[in-house]
């Protein structure tokens, strides 16, 4: 093989290796991009779910307290109706 052979093959080698260093760039750019908008749709989302979660603790509050008052106002109910239903004992009549 000739130097002007080997020079010419270098050039081919050279050429490939420059495409192929663009492309590795562009699809880098890409692959920037993607986890950009990745990241912005997750913290979106842990937005969304924190918005959520905040509800979810404030429905089970509001739950918590309305069972609290049903369960008092049952208990108030309850002892009310005993009271109703016990007979107060009459002492007996002397004959």
């Amino acid at each position: 093989m000739e130097l002007n052979d080997i020079a010419i093959l270098l050039e081919s080698i050279d050429s490939k290796v420059q495409i192929t260093m663009e492309a590795v760039s562009a699809l880098d750019k890409k692959i920037d991009d993607v986890e950009e908008r990745l990241t912005d749709k997750i913290e979106l989302v842990d937005c969304k779910v924190m918005g959520f979660s905040k509800r979810l603790d404030a429905v089970e509050e509001r739950l918590s307290n309305e069972i609290a008052d049903v369960r008092n106002d049952l208990a108030a109910h309850r002892n009310n109706t005993e009271l109703h239903h016990a007979q107060p004992k009459r002492p007996l009549k002397r004959a």
